[in-house]
């Protein structure tokens, strides 16, 4: 199975949602409330100098959990210039807690485009036009960071 993974509504945009999604023969969304994606930000802020990008990796890897044993291939979108690895080293942490099996070789970082299924369906969820499959808690945040 191969997975391209979007964000709309960015970590740092306060004032929104942020959604993760991949879509390809299957599809999967998850939501992090702004209400709740605030709290973490102010809470963790001084305690992790990356907060916003371990938490996007924690979104990423919500969204692809259910999936891993049959992923071939993940392209994030490239969403933080220069980024990539520590995004994928906090990724990497979470999915060996899971499935310690997991070749971290398959994880990239592309542009994606506007045109692809997963921002699209990152986008419709974003503006309210599909539901999320999965609403993030702040615990499920926190047993992460």
């Amino acid at each position: 199975m191969h997975i391209e993974i979007d964000q709309s509504g960015k970590i740092e945009q306060t004032d929104m949602d942020t959604i993760v999604a991949f879509r390809n023969s299957e599809q999967y969304s998850v939501l992090l409330k702004k209400k709740i994606k605030v709290d973490i930000l102010n809470r963790y802020r001084n305690k992790f100098k990356d907060v916003h990008y371990r938490l996007f990796a924690i979104l990423v890897f919500y969204c692809i959990k259910n999936y891993l044993h049959k992923i071939q291939l993940i392209v994030i979108d490239i969403e933080y210039e220069r980024r990539d690895i520590d995004i994928k080293k906090h990724l990497i942490r979470f999915i060996w807690k899971e499935y310690s099996n997991f070749d971290k070789k398959l994880i990239k970082f592309s542009r994606i485009g506007k045109d692809s299924r997963a921002h699209r369906l990152a986008y419709q969820t974003l503006i309210g036009k599909l539901a999320p499959n999965k609403i993030i808690t702040k615990n499920e945040v926190e047993i992460l960071l």
